[in-house]
Protein backbone atom coordinates (compact mmCIF):
# COMPACT_ATOMS: atom_id res chain seq x y z
CA UNK A 1 0.00 0.00 0.00
CA UNK A 2 1.53 3.30 -1.06
CA UNK A 3 1.25 6.40 1.10
CA UNK A 4 1.28 9.98 -0.20
CA UNK A 5 4.58 11.67 0.56
CA UNK A 6 6.61 8.43 0.80
CA UNK A 7 8.49 7.11 -2.23
CA UNK A 8 11.01 4.37 -2.57
CA UNK A 9 14.20 5.82 -4.06
CA UNK A 10 14.26 3.24 -6.82
CA UNK A 11 10.77 4.35 -7.89
CA UNK A 12 12.10 7.78 -8.86
CA UNK A 13 15.00 6.28 -10.75
CA UNK A 14 12.61 3.97 -12.57
CA UNK A 15 10.43 6.97 -13.46
CA UNK A 16 13.45 8.71 -14.98
CA UNK A 17 13.90 11.42 -12.34
CA UNK A 18 17.49 12.66 -12.55
CA UNK A 19 19.60 12.54 -9.39
CA UNK A 20 20.47 16.22 -9.89
CA UNK A 21 16.76 17.06 -9.64
CA UNK A 22 16.44 15.06 -6.42
CA UNK A 23 19.50 16.81 -4.95
CA UNK A 24 17.93 20.18 -5.77
CA UNK A 25 14.71 19.13 -4.04
CA UNK A 26 16.72 18.12 -0.99
CA UNK A 27 18.65 21.42 -0.90
CA UNK A 28 15.33 23.28 -1.06
CA UNK A 29 13.92 21.20 1.78
CA UNK A 30 11.16 19.75 -0.39
CA UNK A 31 12.47 16.21 0.02
CA UNK A 32 14.14 14.38 2.89
CA UNK A 33 16.17 11.21 2.54
CA UNK A 34 15.48 8.33 4.95
CA UNK A 35 17.09 5.19 3.58
CA UNK A 36 15.66 3.73 1.37
CA UNK A 37 12.92 6.40 1.13
CA UNK A 38 12.38 9.94 -0.08
CA UNK A 39 9.96 11.81 2.17
CA UNK A 40 7.96 14.97 1.47
CA UNK A 41 5.84 17.17 3.73
CA UNK A 42 2.75 15.19 2.70
CA UNK A 43 3.96 12.10 4.56
CA UNK A 44 2.17 11.34 7.87
CA UNK A 45 4.58 12.23 10.71
CA UNK A 46 3.79 9.03 12.57
CA UNK A 47 4.73 6.91 9.59
CA UNK A 48 7.92 8.91 9.10
CA UNK A 49 8.92 8.22 12.71
CA UNK A 50 8.58 4.48 12.05
CA UNK A 51 10.60 4.65 8.84
CA UNK A 52 13.36 6.45 10.74
CA UNK A 53 13.52 3.44 13.06
CA UNK A 54 13.81 1.12 10.06
CA UNK A 55 10.42 -0.52 10.65
CA UNK A 56 7.05 -0.37 8.95
CA UNK A 57 3.49 -0.62 10.33
CA UNK A 58 1.66 -3.93 10.20
CA UNK A 59 -1.08 -5.82 12.07
CA UNK A 60 -3.62 -3.47 13.72
CA UNK A 61 -1.88 -0.27 12.66
CA UNK A 62 -1.60 -1.23 9.00
CA UNK A 63 -5.18 -2.55 9.09
CA UNK A 64 -6.35 0.93 10.08
CA UNK A 65 -4.39 2.46 7.20
CA UNK A 66 -6.14 0.03 4.84
CA UNK A 67 -9.47 1.38 6.10
CA UNK A 68 -10.52 -1.52 8.33
CA UNK A 69 -12.46 -1.10 11.56
CA UNK A 70 -9.91 -1.68 14.31
CA UNK A 71 -10.36 -2.12 18.06
CA UNK A 72 -8.36 0.18 20.34
CA UNK A 73 -4.76 -0.89 20.90
CA UNK A 74 -2.23 0.73 23.25
CA UNK A 75 0.87 -0.10 21.19
CA UNK A 76 2.07 0.37 17.61
CA UNK A 77 2.59 -2.91 15.75
CA UNK A 78 5.54 -2.87 13.35
CA UNK A 79 7.41 -5.27 11.08
CA UNK A 80 11.17 -5.53 11.62
CA UNK A 81 13.23 -6.44 8.54
CA UNK A 82 15.76 -9.23 8.93
CA UNK A 83 18.69 -6.81 8.58
CA UNK A 84 17.58 -4.79 11.61
CA UNK A 85 18.59 -6.16 15.01
CA UNK A 86 15.98 -6.04 17.77
CA UNK A 87 18.35 -4.30 20.18
CA UNK A 88 17.42 -2.60 23.44
CA UNK A 89 16.94 0.75 21.73
CA UNK A 90 14.37 -0.61 19.30
CA UNK A 91 12.62 -2.60 22.05
CA UNK A 92 12.21 0.62 24.09
CA UNK A 93 11.30 2.86 21.16
CA UNK A 94 8.00 4.72 20.96
CA UNK A 95 6.20 6.13 17.94
CA UNK A 96 3.20 8.31 17.16
CA UNK A 97 0.30 6.09 16.00
CA UNK A 98 -1.02 6.53 12.47
CA UNK A 99 -4.69 5.86 11.76
CA UNK A 100 -7.10 6.19 8.85
CA UNK A 101 -10.36 7.93 9.73
CA UNK A 102 -12.94 8.99 7.22
CA UNK A 103 -10.54 8.26 4.38
CA UNK A 104 -7.86 10.56 5.82
CA UNK A 105 -4.58 9.45 7.38
CA UNK A 106 -4.05 11.05 10.78
CA UNK A 107 -1.16 10.99 13.21
CA UNK A 108 -2.29 10.78 16.83
CA UNK A 109 -0.58 12.98 19.38
CA UNK A 110 0.38 10.42 22.04
CA UNK A 111 3.43 8.22 21.43
CA UNK A 112 3.03 4.49 22.02
CA UNK A 113 5.42 1.65 22.66
CA UNK A 114 6.09 -0.39 19.55
CA UNK A 115 5.42 -4.14 19.26
CA UNK A 116 7.94 -5.89 17.01
CA UNK A 117 6.72 -8.51 14.58
CA UNK A 118 9.60 -10.87 13.99
CA UNK A 119 10.76 -11.48 10.41
CA UNK A 120 9.92 -15.16 10.83
CA UNK A 121 6.23 -14.32 10.48
CA UNK A 122 6.62 -13.61 6.77
CA UNK A 123 9.12 -11.64 4.76
CA UNK A 124 8.11 -8.29 3.30
CA UNK A 125 7.01 -8.93 -0.29
CA UNK A 126 7.09 -5.44 -1.76
CA UNK A 127 8.65 -1.98 -1.60
CA UNK A 128 5.57 -0.25 -0.20
CA UNK A 129 5.74 1.42 3.23
CA UNK A 130 2.61 -0.49 4.33
CA UNK A 131 2.17 -4.19 3.51
CA UNK A 132 -0.68 -5.49 1.39
CA UNK A 133 -3.84 -6.59 3.14
CA UNK A 134 -3.01 -10.30 2.91
CA UNK A 135 0.14 -9.80 4.94
CA UNK A 136 -1.57 -7.45 7.38
CA UNK A 137 -4.23 -10.05 8.20
CA UNK A 138 -1.70 -12.88 8.39
CA UNK A 139 0.49 -10.90 10.79
CA UNK A 140 -2.60 -10.05 12.85
CA UNK A 141 -3.73 -13.67 13.04
CA UNK A 142 -0.31 -14.73 14.33
CA UNK A 143 -0.14 -11.87 16.85
CA UNK A 144 -3.59 -11.06 18.23
CA UNK A 145 -6.24 -12.87 20.25
CA UNK A 146 -8.74 -14.65 18.01
CA UNK A 147 -11.57 -12.18 18.68
CA UNK A 148 -9.49 -9.17 17.60
CA UNK A 149 -8.35 -11.02 14.49
CA UNK A 150 -12.00 -11.78 13.71
CA UNK A 151 -12.81 -8.07 13.95
CA UNK A 152 -10.23 -7.32 11.24
CA UNK A 153 -11.28 -10.18 8.94
CA UNK A 154 -15.00 -9.36 9.23
CA UNK A 155 -14.36 -5.67 8.63
CA UNK A 156 -12.37 -6.52 5.49
CA UNK A 157 -15.18 -8.79 4.26
CA UNK A 158 -17.95 -6.33 5.07
CA UNK A 159 -16.21 -3.42 3.35
CA UNK A 160 -15.45 -5.46 0.24
CA UNK A 161 -11.68 -5.34 0.68
CA UNK A 162 -11.54 -9.13 0.92
CA UNK A 163 -13.64 -11.73 -0.90
CA UNK A 164 -14.88 -14.93 0.72
CA UNK A 165 -12.53 -16.92 -1.49
CA UNK A 166 -9.56 -14.74 -0.49
CA UNK A 167 -10.46 -15.09 3.19
CA UNK A 168 -10.61 -18.88 2.85
CA UNK A 169 -7.20 -18.89 1.16
CA UNK A 170 -5.67 -16.83 3.96
CA UNK A 171 -7.24 -19.00 6.64
CA UNK A 172 -5.93 -22.16 4.96
CA UNK A 173 -2.36 -20.87 5.43
CA UNK A 174 -2.76 -20.43 9.19
CA UNK A 175 -2.12 -22.97 11.96
CA UNK A 176 -5.13 -25.14 12.85
CA UNK A 177 -5.46 -23.58 16.32
CA UNK A 178 -6.10 -20.21 14.63
CA UNK A 179 -7.85 -21.41 11.48
CA UNK A 180 -10.52 -23.47 13.25
CA UNK A 181 -12.19 -20.69 15.31
CA UNK A 182 -11.81 -18.16 12.49
CA UNK A 183 -13.78 -20.44 10.17
CA UNK A 184 -16.97 -18.79 11.48
CA UNK A 185 -16.15 -15.26 10.30
CA UNK A 186 -18.98 -13.52 8.43
CA UNK A 187 -19.32 -10.71 5.91
CA UNK A 188 -22.41 -9.01 7.37
CA UNK A 189 -20.97 -7.59 10.61
CA UNK A 190 -21.29 -3.81 10.31
CA UNK A 191 -18.87 -2.88 13.11
CA UNK A 192 -16.12 -4.29 15.25
CA UNK A 193 -18.27 -3.89 18.36
CA UNK A 194 -20.88 -6.15 16.76
CA UNK A 195 -18.26 -8.77 15.89
CA UNK A 196 -16.79 -8.60 19.38
CA UNK A 197 -20.09 -9.11 21.22
CA UNK A 198 -21.32 -11.82 18.83
CA UNK A 199 -17.99 -13.65 19.06
CA UNK A 200 -18.19 -13.59 22.85
CA UNK A 201 -21.69 -15.05 22.82
CA UNK A 202 -20.93 -17.69 20.20
CA UNK A 203 -17.84 -18.81 22.11
CA UNK A 204 -20.05 -19.39 25.15
CA UNK A 205 -22.71 -21.07 22.99
CA UNK A 206 -25.46 -18.56 23.62
CA UNK A 207 -28.00 -18.40 20.77
CA UNK A 208 -27.19 -15.26 18.77
CA UNK A 209 -28.11 -14.27 15.21
CA UNK A 210 -26.62 -11.24 13.44
CA UNK A 211 -28.41 -8.85 11.08
CA UNK A 212 -31.93 -10.21 11.58
CA UNK A 213 -34.68 -8.30 9.77
CA UNK A 214 -37.06 -6.07 11.73
CA UNK A 215 -40.72 -7.12 11.60
CA UNK A 216 -41.18 -4.36 9.01
CA UNK A 217 -38.72 -6.18 6.74
CA UNK A 218 -36.77 -2.98 5.98
CA UNK A 219 -34.21 -2.61 8.75
CA UNK A 220 -31.92 -5.02 10.55
CA UNK A 221 -31.04 -5.69 14.16
CA UNK A 222 -27.33 -5.87 14.97
CA UNK A 223 -27.77 -8.99 17.10
CA UNK A 224 -30.82 -11.02 18.10
CA UNK A 225 -30.07 -13.10 21.19
CA UNK A 226 -32.45 -16.01 21.59
CA UNK A 227 -35.90 -14.99 20.40
CA UNK A 228 -36.50 -11.59 21.90
CA UNK A 229 -33.35 -9.79 23.11
CA UNK A 230 -31.95 -7.28 20.63
CA UNK A 231 -28.46 -5.89 21.18
CA UNK A 232 -27.52 -2.81 19.19
CA UNK A 233 -23.76 -2.08 19.10
CA UNK A 234 -22.53 1.47 18.65
CA UNK A 235 -19.51 1.54 16.37
CA UNK A 236 -18.25 5.03 17.14
CA UNK A 237 -15.90 6.12 19.88
CA UNK A 238 -17.56 9.54 19.94
CA UNK A 239 -21.24 10.22 19.33
CA UNK A 240 -22.00 13.69 18.05
CA UNK A 241 -24.40 13.09 15.15
CA UNK A 242 -27.92 14.13 16.19
CA UNK A 243 -29.47 12.40 13.16
CA UNK A 244 -27.88 9.07 14.06
CA UNK A 245 -28.92 9.54 17.67
CA UNK A 246 -32.54 10.14 16.66
CA UNK A 247 -32.54 7.13 14.30
CA UNK A 248 -31.13 4.90 17.02
CA UNK A 249 -33.90 5.91 19.42
CA UNK A 250 -36.56 5.40 16.76
CA UNK A 251 -35.26 1.88 16.17
CA UNK A 252 -35.31 1.12 19.89
CA UNK A 253 -38.85 2.44 20.29
CA UNK A 254 -40.11 0.41 17.32
CA UNK A 255 -38.66 -2.84 18.67
CA UNK A 256 -39.79 -2.21 22.24
CA UNK A 257 -43.34 -1.56 21.04
CA UNK A 258 -43.32 -5.02 19.43
CA UNK A 259 -42.22 -6.82 22.56
CA UNK A 260 -38.47 -7.01 22.14
CA UNK A 261 -36.05 -6.19 24.91
CA UNK A 262 -33.47 -3.75 23.50
CA UNK A 263 -30.01 -3.13 24.90
CA UNK A 264 -27.70 -0.62 23.31
CA UNK A 265 -23.99 -1.09 24.02
CA UNK A 266 -21.62 1.82 23.54
CA UNK A 267 -18.11 1.56 22.11
CA UNK A 268 -16.79 2.35 25.59
CA UNK A 269 -18.80 -0.44 27.23
CA UNK A 270 -17.46 -2.98 24.73
CA UNK A 271 -13.81 -1.99 24.62
CA UNK A 272 -13.03 0.08 27.70
CA UNK A 273 -15.38 -1.46 30.27
CA UNK A 274 -15.64 -4.98 28.88
CA UNK A 275 -15.07 -6.89 32.13
CA UNK A 276 -17.99 -5.14 33.80
CA UNK A 277 -20.12 -5.36 30.65
CA UNK A 278 -19.56 -9.13 30.43
CA UNK A 279 -20.80 -9.64 33.97
CA UNK A 280 -23.92 -7.60 33.26
CA UNK A 281 -24.67 -9.52 30.06
CA UNK A 282 -24.16 -12.86 31.82
CA UNK A 283 -26.58 -11.82 34.56
CA UNK A 284 -29.28 -11.11 31.96
CA UNK A 285 -28.58 -14.33 30.03
CA UNK A 286 -28.78 -16.48 33.15
CA UNK A 287 -32.37 -15.36 33.70
CA UNK A 288 -33.29 -16.93 30.37
CA UNK A 289 -35.81 -14.27 29.38
CA UNK A 290 -34.19 -13.97 25.93
CA UNK A 291 -35.47 -17.47 25.09
CA UNK A 292 -39.08 -16.34 25.30
CA UNK A 293 -40.86 -14.90 22.23
CA UNK A 294 -41.45 -11.14 21.96
CA UNK A 295 -44.39 -10.07 24.10
CA UNK A 296 -45.92 -7.75 21.52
Amino acid sequence: MRIKGVARKRWLRKDGVEQSVVRRWMRNGAVESIQPWYITADAPPGLVSLLRLGVRPTCLDAASLHGLWTPPHPATHVFRPRLLRADDYLARAKALPVRSRGGKILTLDKAQQIVLHAPALRSWPCDDPVPDLDHVLTHAALCLPIAKTAVLFESALNRGFLSKHEAERLLASLPLRIRRPLSRIRADAESGTETWVRWWMETRQFPVSPQVLFPDGRRRMDLLVGRSWVIECDSREHHDDPLSYAEDRARDLYLTARGYRVTRLSWEQVFLEWEETQETLLGILRRGEHLEPPHG
